[in-house]
């Protein structure tokens, strides 16, 4: 079945870091892969209603494999390993990365962004790892800042926040999902129950036919962001039972998919970048293992397959990832909302081999995963 991409209205009845401006010391950087756009903000709206009856079936078919990626030796070698310094990135409050300095600052001045409390995502992910409740709690209360500065139309009202709200919304949806997939979440029954219907109305905001067309430029130069929204959107929809939303981000990832060059990789800026890639190709597979539906999970696996030979054509026999074409990252093309050049992302791409091994079942992508996570990468 071929999905056509309608913009889904949600209507009644129916996602170390340098602080920007304040601090004199800048905290460690967080996890290396991260967004950008054309400064644009979709404007505020009338509070989001309910969803939609869906206009066909959804059921999730997959058989969440990306819960045993998250506890995998692989993470525990590699990204999870100094799990101490990943909990230290987020503050007392819940901020994380450059929100940790507008807050420190009053909220005066410099900008915040939702989505750099999505690194919530991987304290989580390290806490079940781990088997460290402390962290868990620090990602639980990272997720929590971020709903604290929800407008009531389910929104964020930082720049480009359609964009980040996408981030912020993937992330928020994954770290539920995992929790209770793993049994973590019976700990912490109250305070997921408590994000779970914020989660709700940022998820139908980003479903806003009209949200959905103010963004729609950004995601077309950078087709990643069809990945990022649409898992977003679909996942939200998985833990909440939401099937119209489940098949809105289902729409999103179609749209997506449709844009991918024939030799395998997501356009971004008019040519390729093997940061961005392996970003989409991360969302796409968890999408894949706990998101989608029984008929779309056959109708991705080819072009996720084509992007996954793509990805491993631009990673040497050492793990070293080949930078020579990328639009994007490792040259000094953009800057990261830290100021910073954007860099090459080894994370984004260790992850998306990793969990390609579990998901697809595929014993020759964990090689690859390590050799990338261990390589010295270009700067």
């Amino acid at each position: 079945m071929k999905f056509a991409f309608r913009g889904h209205r949600v209507i009644p009845l129916a996602l170390s870091l340098a602080l920007v401006g304040c601090a004199t010391v800048p905290p460690p950087r967080g996890v290396d892969y991260r967004g950008s756009a054309p400064p644009a903000v979709v404007e505020p709206g009338s509070p989001s209603a309910p969803s939609a009856a869906p206009s066909r079936e959804w059921r999730a078919a997959g058989a969440g494999q990306d819960a045993s990626f998250e506890r995998s030796a692989l993470l525990t070698d590699t990204f999870y390993r100094n799990a101490d310094a990943l909990a230290q990135q987020v503050e007392k409050s819940g901020a994380m990365g450059v929100n940790r300095g507008w807050e420190a600052a009053s909220r005066k001045g410099g900008d915040w962004f939702i989505e750099e409390q999505r690194f919530a995502d991987t304290v989580i992910g390290a806490g079940v790892n781990r088997n460290r409740v402390d962290m868990i709690d620090a990602g639980l209360r990272a997720l929590e800042w971020g709903f604290q500065q929800q407008a009531a139309d389910g929104s964020f009202p930082c720049r480009e926040n359609y964009l980040s709200a996408s981030y912020f919304v993937a992330a928020a949806a994954h770290s539920i999902w995992l929790l209770e997939t793993t049994g973590y979440a019976r700990d912490f029954s109250g305070r997921i129950g408590f994000m779970k219907p914020k989660l709700r109305i940022a998820a139908q905001w980003l479903a806003v036919k009209a949200n959905i067309d103010s963004a729609r430029a950004g995601h077309d130069v950078h087709t990643s962001r069809y990945a990022l929204t649409g898992y977003a959107l679909a996942a939200t929809g998985r833990v909440l039972g939401d099937p119209a939303l489940a098949l809105a981000g289902e729409d999103m990832v179609s749209v997506g998919l449709s844009k991918q060059h024939a030799s395998g990789y997501f356009l971004e800026r008019g040519g390729f970048d093997v940061s961005f890639h392996a970003e989409a190709l991360v969302y796409l597979l968890r999408f894949y293992d706990h998101a989608a539906s029984g008929e779309t999970r056959r109708t991705i696996e080819a072009p996720i397959q084509r992007a996954l030979a793509w990805l491993e054509s631009r990673t040497n026999s050492a793990g070293v990832i080949q930078t020579a074409g990328n639009t994007r990252s490792g040259f000094g093309q953009e800057r990261d909302r830290t100021g910073q050049p954007r860099r090459v992302s080894a994370v984004a791409v260790s992850r998306a081999f990793g969990l390609a091994r579990y998901v697809l079942n595929d014993s020759k992508y964990e090689a690859l995963a390590r050799a990338v996570a261990n390589a010295r990468q270009p700067t």
